[in-house]
């Protein structure tokens, strides 16, 4: 069975293949970090598999100014006024009961009932000429209204553009002047701050990774303080400063993870630099789910008290609860039980996925088109468990 992890970063996506070391010591001593000076994933290990997902950060973009040509006739016949709404609707339904009580009287008295025709069509057509006739009234002012957003649409783009410019600027010199020239950029942007604080917040974010291997996590305070210069200059808010420094830190620590290489000197490494920048160790349960499965063999798997009933010769190695029942793992088989009880031999999975972000274990079986999706409190640890039993060789020995 595969066994691997995924997970979100702030630049993009990871994946990563794992397997439980046999001797139990899975990291080295090696103090040197698995993130580069752009924030990218070095190996520093032959071993494994690991995929980057695509950064896809586009840049900071102005809002799309909604046009009268992408609302729909509906939207504007419906009125501010919900009563002028109805009115519409009960005229056109009555117009529409006079054409057919019209026809009716044409088909059984004669022309006659061609007034009745006539009326009908005329309180139909009355609310669609007037909505038509707001329309237009709406495209004439909508044109007046487009040249002048035009206007300050381009006043905004050549801000922005300056704005980004500077924050590459200031990423690349982080000098007095370059901090200053980002300063003066950002004091005259007068857009809303959730159009370009991402952009700010990766800056900073990619100074303190450039930051960080150049000085190494030694220099963990100095590293903050530019940080913190670049993101104050930058416009912004406190929160978002220490969600950067945050981010940093669970980047370079999931490399060390996707690397299998987060040891003692690694995790004193670690702990100096998220001391230095001041943040909390947000991964902690994350990190202690991958120490527990280290050293797992078939052999030195765990016992449990399965709530369930269990075959000859069979036992339980792990149970924890999910959002569709109670998860059994035994030495032969998979077994939730739910409201309809779900099995099947161990040995038919061929990988599992462990999603980190959203706690979800994915067990792949010989059908694609149904894995079985369990939401877990230790999405890592479980998947470690199913991979490990999978491994279980209870052939009689001397056998081949």
């Amino acid at each position: 069975m595969t066994f691997y992890v995924e997970k979100r970063l702030p630049l993009g996506a990871i994946s990563f293949g794992v397997t439980p070391d046999l001797s139990g010591t899975s990291s080295d001593d090696d103090r040197a970090l698995s993130t580069g000076a752009s924030g990218e994933f070095i190996r520093r290990r032959g071993e494994g598999f690991f995929f980057g997902g695509p950064d896809r950060f586009a840049g900071p973009t102005l809002p799309k100014a909604p046009s009268l040509a992408s609302t729909p006739f509906w939207s504007s016949f419906k009125s501010d006024r919900p009563s002028r709404t109805y009115g519409f609707l009960a005229l056109m339904f009555f117009g529409f009961l006079l054409v057919l009580v019209g026809f009716a009287v044409i088909g059984r008295k004669g022309p006659q009932g061609w007034a009745e025709v006539i009326l009908g069509v005329g309180m139909i057509a009355t609310p669609i000429v007037l909505t038509a006739q707001k329309r237009r009234k709406l495209r004439e002012q909508e044109a007046r209204e487009r040249e002048e957003r035009e206007v300050t649409e381009k006043r905004n783009r050549d801000l922005l553009a300056a704005y980004t410019t500077a924050l590459d600027g200031a990423r690349t010199e982080r000098g007095d002047e370059a901090f200053a020239t980002l300063e003066r950029e950002r004091e005259a942007l007068i857009l809303p701050y959730d159009i370009w604080a991402a952009a700010a917040r990766r800056a900073v974010l990619l100074i303190g990774f450039d930051e960080l291997a150049k000085r190494g996590p030694g220099a963990s305070k100095e590293i903050a303080q530019t940080m913190d210069r670049a993101a104050r200059a930058a416009g912004l808010t406190p929160e978002d400063q220490t969600a950067a420094k945050r981010d940093l830190v669970r980047t370079v620590a999931w490399h060390l993870l996707a690397d299998n290489r987060l040891g003692a000197a690694s995790t004193q490494e670690l702990a100096v630099l998220r001391n230095g920048l001041g943040v909390a160790d947000d991964d902690a349960r994350t990190v202690e789910q991958f120490r527990r499965f280290q050293g797992l063999t078939p052999q030195r798997l765990p016992r449990a008290k399965c709530s369930t009933k269990l075959g000859f010769q069979e036992y339980c190695i792990y149970e924890t609860p999910t959002d569709r029942g109670t998860l059994h793992v035994t030495n032969r088989r998979v077994i939730v039980e739910a409201k309809k009880r779900l099995e099947m031999p161990i040995a038919h999975a061929f990988a599992v996925v462990a999603d980190a972000d959203d706690n979800v274990v994915t067990i792949k079986t010989g059908n694609p088109k149904k894995p079985l999706r369990l939401r877990v409190d230790e999405p890592i640890y479980t998947a470690a468990i199913l991979h490990v039993a999978s491994t279980i060789d209870e052939r009689p020995r001397g056998f081949s």
